[in-house]
């Protein structure tokens, strides 16, 4: 599994907004900025084939309609775009367009061959394209907030948190994943986020863990754990069932 970082950073931040890409095919949110920065990466946004939102701040979520408009404008996909996310997916879909493009959704669904997936406060799964994506409903200041579990063919397994707090879902993130990349706005937890503090804790009772802190704060700039791994924009990272893959390049 091949993860790219997007980008890493919290609203007030130089860092581009978090976003996280698989295999150069799944997208973890779509962020302010984040389809120009898969462009300026080298990165089509047309080859994403499944789309996750965590939840619908702007910093996670306002994108969506360029990838779209990416994705089937200009061009028309040949098969489905799976879009999945919390409960009234679609329905903000549509009033963005409405509000930024009117008129515009109405050519470009059918073109994209959009499929919405939507989960609420139970979480769900879905399996399709190689992975299994498991929702897990996480802890923050939106009514519904959702943690990823992604299973790909191989049987690594990739856990993002989203943005919460630390909850029961971020402990069973990191009992089941491989590598996980966890909200790290601050120092220590506040307003809806985790802290640096969380995040080393879970790297103490988790030592063979690869743990990777996104949408960071500015305070936020290293730790002596380890297996934090603090990834800049724009960079990848090769990941097996194992964990990180050392390079030996």
């Amino acid at each position: 599994m091949q993860l790219h970082f997007v980008g890493t950073g919290s609203i007030f931040h130089d860092r581009l907004s978090a976003s996280a890409l698989l295999d150069g095919k799944l997208l973890i949110d779509t962020p302010n900025g984040s389809i120009k920065a898969m462009r300026r990466s080298g990165i089509d946004p047309a080859v994403v084939d499944i789309c996750l939102i965590t939840h619908f701040h702007a910093d996670h979520f306002f994108d969506i309609i360029f990838l779209l408009m990416e994705q089937g404008l200009l061009r028309e996909r040949e098969r489905e775009l799976v879009l999945i996310g919390p409960t009234g997916f679609a329905e903000r879909v549509a009033h963005l367009f409405e509000i930024s493009y009117p008129g515009t959704w109405e050519q470009v669904r059918p073109r994209v061959r959009a499929r919405f997936v939507e989960f609420g406060h139970e979480g769900g799964e879905w399996s399709g394209d190689g992975y299994r994506v498991q929702a897990l409903r996480v802890e923050h200041t939106t009514p519904i907030a959702l943690g990823y579990s992604i299973t790909d063919a191989a049987g690594t397994v990739f856990g993002y948190t989203g943005d919460t707090v630390l909850c029961p879902s971020v402990e069973r993130l990191a009992d089941t994943s491989a590598a996980l990349a966890l909200d790290t706005s601050f120092r220590t937890s506040k307003v809806g986020h985790m802290g640096l503090d969380d995040v080393e804790r879970i790297a103490d009772d988790h030592p063979g863990l690869t743990l990777f802190p996104t949408h960071l704060g500015e305070e936020v700039t290293g730790s002596d754990r380890p297996n934090i791994v603090f990834p800049e924009d724009g960079q990848s990272f090769e990941l097996g069932p194992g964990g990180l893959v050392p390079d030996n390049g």
